[in-house]
């Protein structure tokens, strides 16, 4: 029997698509070495001339890249790698990068509210608790709270399972560490922001999404107004 050129790419497409699938359900982030070939086929039940094919489709879509001898690594997409250039390159100001935050991280809380599993709450009740064991202590480690802080917002988007959101998070980090910069230094910010963050954990343990978004909108409205502030505060310095 023939197989068509048309029905091989339509094959192709398919793996292609278990293969992000695949991607997301182990976490994998950019950087990342997929499994070898020959484990890949056997996973996925499809012969090696099918997932070459379907890699290749990825690496031209900018989502893995196939290195010779090396193996194949999950790539960031090209928007992605864009929307980090411009950040690093210090083009949006704290405005933009707030609206960025508001945009990814609060549907995100609505839908992690009705995804997150008994591990997903106690990484995030861990994560909270790490936060207290920081601040605890004086002088503050405020490059690791800010580790902490931004674990505890990536861990929701993760368990939001959106796969553009995911895609972009390790955009989403820059982002946030930039907008964390000062904030988490402020007198009396740390407390207000744990306070927040049970707030919201209670929110997506109970599964009521519309109060985990409100909350989570709440409180990057909250930084934002505070970073604001600073800001201002520095200029008239």
């Amino acid at each position: 029997m023939t197989i068509t050129t048309g029905v091989l790419s339509q094959r192709a497409e398919r793996i292609a698509n278990q293969l992000v699938d695949l991607i997301e359900m182990q976490k994998l982030l950019p950087g990342d070495r997929l499994p070898p070939e020959r484990q890949l086929a056997e996973l996925l039940a499809v012969s090696r001339p099918s997932l070459r094919e379907a890699l290749h489709i990825l690496q031209a879509q900018g989502l893995v890249q196939i290195r010779h001898g090396q193996g194949t690594f999950v790539q960031e997409p090209i928007v992605a790698q864009e929307l980090r250039a411009e950040i690093m390159a210090k083009t949006h100001n704290l405005n933009e990068l707030f609206d960025a935050r508001e945009v990814l991280e609060v549907p995100s809380s609505n839908l992690a509210s009705g995804k997150a599993s008994k591990e997903d709450i106690r990484v995030l009740h861990a994560t909270l608790n790490q936060i207290d064991s920081v601040t605890s202590i004086s002088p503050i480690d405020y490059d690791q709270l800010q580790i902490l802080d931004a674990k505890f917002h990536l861990t929701i988007v993760g368990i939001a399972g959106n796969r553009f959101i995911n895609q972009t998070l390790g955009v989403l980090q820059d982002v946030m560490r930039m907008s964390m910069e000062t904030t988490l230094r402020l007198p009396g910010r740390s407390d207000i922001s744990r306070a927040e963050h049970n707030a919201i954990l209670t929110a997506i343990e109970v599964g009521d999404k519309s109060l985990a978004a409100k909350l989570t909108l709440q409180h990057i409205s909250g930084a934002r107004a505070t970073a604001l502030a600073d800001a201002k505060e520095k200029k008239r310095d």
